[in-house]
């Protein structure tokens, strides 16, 4: 009985910590709906359905050109990127929610009271296409023009 005990302990006490670590790796995985975006002449504003931490914004596109930074505020402005050109540009925001802040036990030459944070990230993508340095904010639809036929069996 008590060889059963200990192996359940043991077992127990290996997958807690699996299970804990499976659960971190869901939450760095999470996707979000809960961003909503909105463009202008100017800007990209995203609308995000709850509150987070701070936003990071990438924005990629033609030629190799690849601007990122963080911001408490989740909005786009369009014209201090001085994009090179006019085109497609790809952008994401990754919106970070702070859950819980833990002590860094691996000390790597930070100070003894060095704390990180386990956070769920939330993102969202999508492109603008800029003309003349401003976004475009409609479609243009092109639709194809009705051909007529003529019934042969008249």
């Amino acid at each position: 009985m008590r060889r059963i005990l200990t192996s359940a302990v043991l077992c127990t006490a290996v997958a807690l910590p699996a299970m804990a670590a499976n659960s971190v790796y869901e939450l760095q995985q999470a996707k979000s709906d809960e961003i909503i975006t909105t463009l202008s002449e100017s800007h990209i504003d995203f609308t995000p359905m709850k509150s987070y931490n701070k936003f990071i914004i990438s924005v990629t596109g033609q030629n190799g050109f690849n601007h990122s930074f963080e911001s408490d505020v989740p909005s786009l402005n369009v014209s201090a990127l001085k994009l090179p050109e006019d085109g497609t540009y790809s952008y994401e925001i990754k919106a970070v929610e702070y859950l819980q802040e833990v002590k860094d036990t691996m000390n790597n030459g930070r100070s003894a009271d060095a704390r990180g944070f386990i956070s769920k990230i939330d993102s969202t993508s999508g492109t603008f296409t800029t003309e003349n340095f401003a976004v475009v904010t409609h479609n243009i639809m092109q639709e194809k023009a009705p051909s007529l036929k003529r019934d042969s069996k008249q």
